[in-house]
């Protein structure tokens, strides 16, 4: 009896596991397309902090019913400042940048995460060289940017369409050292209140960004169409919640590792769907530049040594909820 189960209880982990890497995947990969769909009609800052002030809301309805909720004022300040980071430094830029360039192009970019991971570990931590093969994947990551953005855009440093690339490209940067920066403060134990927190005051100042920036200027009520109200929520719920939830319960029962595959994955899902739904121009110098950046990525990986503590802590904050 009670191997049988064990039995169920197996099989039930594992459809958990390959329902999570699903979501993961397919999800993660699909908010850069909803982002645009977003950001074709409505402010990208301002709808940016709907998004996350909707999650963070939906997401603190679970806290009544988790254990453990206890905080200092110091953690509410620490996870408030690395919201700001995530979400409005982050998350916010990429939205703007998606009003000027394709949604998969932007994921590309935005995979260079474990990349700056790497830059910022080696000039933090000296003792942590990596493998030449992991140097082989930042040279074929920084060949494969210059190939996506275009020698053309690179050479006209003035032209305003090289900014949103520089911007997800900062962006990507911003992420990974906030990720290893959040490993260094304390913050509330339970991850719903945490991230409840720093969506709130990413979404916030998101708001206050969109404000300042005079997005409401540019504001129509072609804003309220279904398409861009349904992508909105997407975002908020499935694009936000749902995949933290699954991202979480793969790094408790599946090897950090296999988790950050996505990495790899999600500019593949990312740019089919904006060549299949959006139209996005997909052509062969596209291709070959995002091969180049995501072979670089899996050449980073393989490059790494055995993670440490950090190391463990800083994948677990690579939650990229776009």
């Amino acid at each position: 009896m009670n191997l049988q189960k064990l039995r169920i209880g197996d099989k039930k982990k594992t459809l958990l596991v390959l329902i999570s890497f699903l979501a993961v995947y397919l999800i993660w990969g699909s908010t850069f397309m909803a982002i645009k769909v977003v950001v074709e009609t409505a402010p990208a800052f301002i709808s940016m902090g709907i998004r996350f002030v909707l999650a963070a809301i939906l997401l603190a309805l679970f806290l009544p019913f988790s254990k453990g909720i206890k905080y200092h004022r110091r953690e509410i300040f620490n996870s408030s400042f690395l919201g700001i980071l995530y979400f409005t430094g982050c998350m916010g830029f990429v939205a703007w940048a998606e009003k000027y360039i394709p949604s998969g192009i932007a994921s590309v970019l935005t995979s260079l995460i474990p990349l700056w991971f790497l830059v910022f570990e080696v000039v933090l931590y000296r003792n942590r060289q990596p493998r030449m093969i992991a140097w082989l994947g930042i040279l074929s990551g920084i060949i494969g940017v210059i190939i996506l953005v275009g020698l053309n855009n690179i050479k006209q440093m003035n032209q305003v369409s090289l900014l949103p690339f520089l911007a997800v490209i900062v962006s990507s940067m911003l992420w990974s050292f906030t990720a290893i920066l959040s490993t260094k403060i304390k913050k509330p134990k339970n991850r719903k209140l945490d991230l409840s927190i720093q969506m709130m005051a990413g979404g916030l100042i998101n708001i206050i960004v969109g404000l300042f920036t005079k997005e409401l200027n540019d504001f129509s009520m072609e804003v309220f169409n279904i398409k861009t109200v349904s992508a909105l929520l997407y975002l908020s719920t499935f694009g936000s919640i749902l995949t933290l939830l699954a991202f979480n319960y793969l790094l408790d029962n599946v090897k950090p590792s296999l988790v950050s595959t996505y990495s790899y994955v999600n500019p593949i899902i990312a740019l089919f769907l904006g060549w299949l739904i959006l139209n996005e121009e997909l052509n062969i110098r596209i291709i070959f530049a995002s091969a180049l950046i995501i072979l670089g990525i899996v050449f980073i990986k393989l490059g790494e040594k055995k993670p440490k503590k950090i190391k463990m802590n800083s994948e677990r904050q690579t939650i990229k909820a776009a």
